[in-house]
């Protein structure tokens, strides 16, 4: 079991996506560096931001069987969208199994922080943390996204990371609208969470 650093961080992600899928890899790295100019930017632990940027896709380096395998194996709770829809979806509760298995537990207050941000970063989830929340919008924002958050929020556009979410959130069910596909059902239930935080 490895210390929770980011050195480890970079050998876990090589060990999972570095050989199998570049392209993958090389987002993780984008979105990293993405969470360290948001948690710098909004006063959020720079190192535990860019651990679970690095890690957020090794979900990714299973098979759709696998992740529903390893899942069902960990008691992990599914929705049905998941499992009918978008098997892909599990990657973030995937990847936080992974990351429980390869990293120790010293920090349990950090250890559970970083897992749940890697398992939230698909999904979302209700009453969001500063970490999951950073996550979140460092995936759907990296430079080589095609969206202007990233140029409004480095401009100071955009000051507040739950305005980013909910602009983030009403495009994706903009999209599964118009490919005529459910949308995430619990995108509604961060917006409604979110909302509750005004």
């Amino acid at each position: 079991m490895l210390d929770i650093n980011v050195e480890n961080a970079l050998i876990i992600l090589k060990k999972y996506l570095g050989n199998t899928n570049p392209k993958k890899y090389e987002h993780s790295i984008r979105v990293a560096k993405t969470c360290k100019m948001l948690a710098d930017k909004w006063n959020i632990s720079t190192s535990d931001a860019i651990i679970a940027g690095l890690l957020h896709d090794i979900g990714k380096s299973l098979s759709k069987m696998q992740m529903l395998e390893l899942c069902s194996r960990n008691g992990t709770t599914l929705y049905d969208f998941e499992i009918f829809d978008n098997l892909t979806a599990l990657h973030g509760k995937v990847g936080a199994l992974i990351f429980e298995k390869e990293f120790n537990k010293t920090d349990i207050t950090r250890f559970n922080a970083i897992s749940k941000a890697i398992s939230s970063h698909v999904t979302c989830s209700e009453n969001m943390t500063d970490l999951e929340k950073v996550v979140f919008i460092a995936d759907n924002i990296e430079p080589k996204r095609k969206n202007n958050l990233l140029s409004k929020i480095q401009s100071g556009k955009i000051n507040n990371p739950n305005e980013c979410i909910v602009k983030i959130i009403k495009n994706k069910i903009k999209k599964a609208n118009k490919k005529k596909r459910e949308p995430n059902p619990l995108l509604n239930a961060t917006l409604e969470s979110i909302d509750n935080e005004r």
